[in-house]
């Protein structure tokens, strides 16, 4: 046997044996007085024993349970439910609407989590994977949204929203339905989705204020699959030349009218015709602008010698051929009655875009991509225009896109650079950051590097999980490390500790890889930006919206079908 004894102390010298024996003496002496000077029998004796242990140990137990109960809870894996009663909840939501905040959920300790629209306006993410309580998480937020006013009294506003579902769950927008009948906001909820032609609002992208179509053709040409073709500049000004004779004729126009045009020449020369008859009794308008109608004119008439036009903008053609399908040209091709953004932001209304992309690819892309590339329009007119950005008492803007990764394109972050000039709050909610290199690198990272607030669920996505982790940062932790000593003897072997330790310190991140990885359903990690605490990190319980049951409740959209 071999050991280093130095490391152990004479027996008498060991505190934790002198104290034992302290201990025993104070009980045997107690135990002597009561006995021999105040004859107490030994059954009182152990009773009164019995009293002052138990009496001696809850004195003791319920402060170190008091005062630990917050370190006991932290390191408690994986977390328990946190119960919150209906009338805490509720009055808890109110407060938080007062603040101009919606809450998120509660922290392991039972605390709600606001989340300001001053936080919200610099954008938001959540990752997840399927099944992890991401919807019941957009469900909270938009059915607070719907309930809630903003701005004074005096002036209350409701808040606009438009929704972006990428997977085209219907079973979500029915879900949806009851929040905003008890809302009282059924009028304002409006639909766009191919699928349902006959609950779906109609939306012409071609549809355009005065002197604004030349943005619209840039939002629709940008829509479009064509930044590899080889004539990608070419397509742009020959649809450009188009759309300016067209808009100078006075009348609507849609996809199908633009088609005509680019193949039909005695329809060409008519339009021609009909734009330069208006523009000759249209005094105000500037000489330049009649001189660019004349060179697109040129161009267009230049064009039908040419013997590959037709190759040249085939690749146009093609994408404007996409909404000619039976089901978007429904939506798409209608002159009256149309929604735009304007709308929505302008009458404080609900709009949920609805598109399965899995049935006719194409065409849903292609829609997508176009009301994004709209949007990013309406946000960055609004970012320029003086008088709205210093209007005092306007609403949020709620832009919330789920799954919407197939319908991005290059330029979109640049959306995120204006919004908070807009007062316009993105949340983004996909299953991983790698669906975004369906676009690009470059946009993988300015939408993922964008938003303050970072909301993290159940993932095994790698990729993913660092990202959380980098963004969480590192901070420095405490330890130590104890010397062992080895006994062995003929082959076995026992490690005892010594009084030898060293302490060092090290850093590791705030969130933990394998808790991510871990987490039970419909709890998050969430990083937020606090102005006076910097980035802020918790773990939450993600609240549920409330059950809503209206009795004999028909949900009725409006408008309805549109023939």
């Amino acid at each position: 046997m071999q050991a280093d004894h130095h490391h152990h102390p004479p027996l008498l010298e060991s505190a934790e044996i002198v104290v034992s024996l302290a201990l025993m003496l104070a009980c045997w002496f107690g135990w002597y007085v009561a006995h021999e000077r105040y004859y107490l029998t030994s059954r009182q004796l152990a009773e009164a024993a019995t009293y002052l242990i138990v009496a001696v140990f809850a004195f003791a137990a319920t402060p170190i349970l008091w005062f630990t109960r917050r370190s006991r809870c932290e390191s408690e894996w994986p977390h328990p439910p946190v119960v919150v009663s209906r009338k805490r909840d509720e009055r808890v939501v109110k407060q938080g609407w007062e603040q101009n905040s919606v809450v998120l959920g509660y922290d392991i300790h039972g605390r709600p989590w606001y989340w300001p629209d001053q936080v919200r306006v610099m954008q938001g993410i959540v990752l997840g994977m399927t099944g992890t309580g991401k919807t019941t998480l957009l469900r909270n937020i938009i059915s607070q949204d719907l309930a809630r006013t903003v701005g004074p009294p005096e002036q209350p506003h409701r808040i606009p929203m438009v929704i972006f579902d990428g997977k085209g769950d219907l079973e979500f927008f029915q879900d949806l339905l009851p929040h905003v009948h008890r809302a009282g906001r059924l009028h304002q909820l409006r639909l766009l989705n191919p699928a349902r032609p006959d609950l779906s609002v109609r939306y012409n992208p071609f549809q355009c204020a005065d002197d604004e179509y030349m943005p619209v053709v840039a939002m629709i040409f940008g829509s479009f699959n064509l930044r590899k073709e080889f004539f990608a500049k070419h397509q742009l000004n020959y649809l450009a030349d188009i759309v300016r004779v067209l808009f100078y004729t006075g009348l609507k126009f849609n996809f199908y009218d633009v088609l005509v045009m680019a193949m039909d020449e005695r329809v060409m020369k008519e339009q021609v015709e009909k734009a330069r008859k208006r523009i000759a009794l249209d005094s105000s308008l500037p000489t330049q602008r009649r001189l660019n109608f004349e060179m697109s004119v040129k161009n267009l008439y230049t064009s039908l010698g040419d013997r590959e036009r037709v190759q040249k903008i085939q690749g146009l053609l093609n994408e404007c051929m996409t909404f000619l399908d039976d089901q978007l040209s429904v939506l798409t091709g209608p002159y009256e009655q149309l929604l735009s953004l304007d709308d929505v932001i302008d009458q404080e209304l609900i709009l949920v875009v609805s598109l399965n992309i899995n049935k006719n690819p194409e065409p849903m892309r292609s829609l997508g991509k176009m009301l994004l590339q709209n949007l990013q329009l309406v946000i960055g007119k609004r970012y320029e225009s003086e008088e709205h950005r210093l209007r005092t008492n306007r609403p949020m803007l709620s832009v919330i896109l789920d799954e919407f990764a197939p319908f991005g394109y290059r330029n979109f972050a640049q959306i995120l650079q204006t919004a908070r000039g807009t007062n316009t709050a993105f949340l983004f909610s996909m299953q991983a950051l790698p669906q975004l290199m369906q676009v690009d690198r470059g946009f993988k990272e300015d939408v993922s590097s964008a938003p303050n607030t970072t909301m993290i669920l159940r993932t095994r996505d790698e990729e993913t999980s660092q990202y959380f982790l980098r963004a969480s940062a590192e901070h420095r932790v405490t330890r130590r490390s104890v010397s062992m000593q080895r006994w062995r003897l003929f082959g076995y072997e026992k490690y005892q500790q010594t009084d030898g330790a060293v302490e060092r310190e090290d850093r590791e991140t705030r969130a933990l890889d394998e808790h991510i990885k871990n987490l039970p359903k419909a709890q998050m990690e969430i990083l937020m930006t606090d102005d006076a605490r910097g980035t802020l990190h918790s773990v939450l319980h993600v609240r549920g919206p409330e059950d809503v049951r209206v009795p004999r409740f028909t949900p009725q959209l409006y408008p309805t079908s549109i023939n």
